[in-house]
């Protein structure tokens, strides 16, 4: 029989000795091996209180089923795992059950939901084999919202703030590419020297010609929060650094958030400018509220080898939408939008072959189609009648993520 594979899948050896049909999603190996380390520290010391039972956290869990064993662990809501059985067990053989699927669901192939706060006793059961697992779910916090909407890519942190805490005042330096349209901001190591990239953004530099942006070394010498640029148009959070030369956002015909010319915005990554440096709002407020005046700013002509965090994607935006999506302005329609990923439940025969992208569509948090990157989580075992259930989940160019769990039924 064949097996369907898709990213990191969990392997069970044995069970793919006996020739079981199954589709398998997604898995994270760091995070078996650390369930493996819970199982032998509860072998070693025997029965704890659940109370001081050990928390495993993140997005995926797995622990190991063994005959007679009661293994007790905390969670959070909204958390997945998997039961990993002992090597001469197999999933065909096995069944599962959950005294509380309102608090913890358990599919046929052994995958564990989280739904909400309270407890619930899961059980694995072959023949005489009967291995327990006894779960006390907390409710998990809420993620953040992001303190910005941003494409930019982000690195050395820690770097960043062991300098900031130092209390010096040149913290950055700015490089602005305009042969790849990227800027790159970096600090300084330990010999003061700027070597550490900590952001990139993408922009848009001069077109050529009399609009090209110069290269060479400059400083930023003055900031205004709207400034009039040329062309009878106007840009936020500007900082000049030569002359006429600025960074700042992409032009409005007015000085309005909401009269973007969105045309422009969509020319992001494009040499388009007059010269100038252009970001989206996000990214000239960081450099705005980030990069005090004499901040050195260079402005260089090479290769994308000289990027070290690569270049952010651009996104394109509806042009009846005149508002940049990573404006942090409250008015800001954007602000009510999201990425959202949409699929079905799937109902197929024992020992099929479906199709599991079938019917299933994402968009980013600008509504642009990003199917293509949607990833699925969780484990189909065809030869099995049963349901189990899969995770669709996809993040978009600004860092956010959406996800819809759908069941799978395997008929007779």
């Amino acid at each position: 029989m064949r097996v369907i594979r898709n990213n990191g899948s969990y392997r069970r050896r044995a069970q793919e000795r006996r020739r079981i049909t199954r589709i398998t999603l997604t898995s994270t190996l760091a995070l078996v091996l650390v369930a493996v380390s819970v199982f032998l520290y509860l072998r070693m010391y025997g029965g704890v209180d659940i109370a001081d039972a050990p928390r495993l956290q993140g997005d995926s869990m797995s622990y190991v089923m063994n005959d007679g064993e009661v293994v007790e662990l905390r969670v959070y809501t909204g958390e997945t795992g998997i039961l990993a059985l002992p090597d001469e067990m197999t999933v065909e053989e096995t069944s599962f059950s959950s005294d509380n699927p309102d608090v913890v669901r358990v599919d046929d192939g052994g995958r564990l939901d989280a739904l909400s706060a309270g407890t619930a006793v899961v059980h694995a059961r072959a023949g005489s084999f009967d291995s327990v697992c006894e779960l006390t779910v907390e409710k998990g916090s809420d993620a953040p919202l992001p303190s910005e909407i941003t494409t930019a890519y982000s690195a050395n942190t820690e770097i960043v703030e062991k300098n900031r805490q130092s209390g010096t005042d040149d913290l950055y330096y700015i490089v602005a590419n305009r042969r790849t349209n990227t800027v790159t901001v970096y600090t300084y190591d330990e010999g003061h020297h700027y070597t550490y990239p900590v952001r990139a953004m993408v922009c848009s530099c001069g077109t050529g010609g009399d609009d090209i942006t110069p290269v060479g070394k400059y400083s930023i010498y003055f900031k205004e929060r709207w400034h009039p640029l040329y062309g009878d148009v106007y840009g936020q959070y500007v900082s000049g650094f030569s002359g006429p030369y600025l960074i700042h956002s992409v032009p409005y015909l007015t000085m309005d958030a909401g009269d973007l010319e969105t045309e422009e915005y969509n020319d992001l990554s494009h040499n388009a400018s007059q010269g100038c440096v252009r970001m989206s709002v996000a990214d000239v407020k960081w450099i705005y509220d980030n990069c005090p005046m004499n901040t050195p700013v260079r402005v260089i002509d090479a290769g994308a080898d000289h990027d070290p965090l690569g270049t952010p994607p651009s996104v394109k935006i509806d042009e009846s939408i005149r508002w940049d999506p990573t404006d942090p302005d409250e008015h800001n329609p954007y602000r009510e939008h999201s990425p959202a990923v949409t699929a079905s439940d799937i109902t197929v025969k024992k020992g099929a072959d479906p199709d599991l992208m079938k019917g299933v569509n994402a968009v980013d948090l600008c509504g642009n189609d990003i199917t293509d990157r949607v990833e699925i989580d969780g484990t189909v075992y065809t030869e099995k009648p049963g349901v189990y259930y899969l995770t669709y989940r996809v993040t978009d160019d600004f860092h956010l993520t959406a996800s819809t769990t759908v069941a799978v039924t395997v008929e007779p």
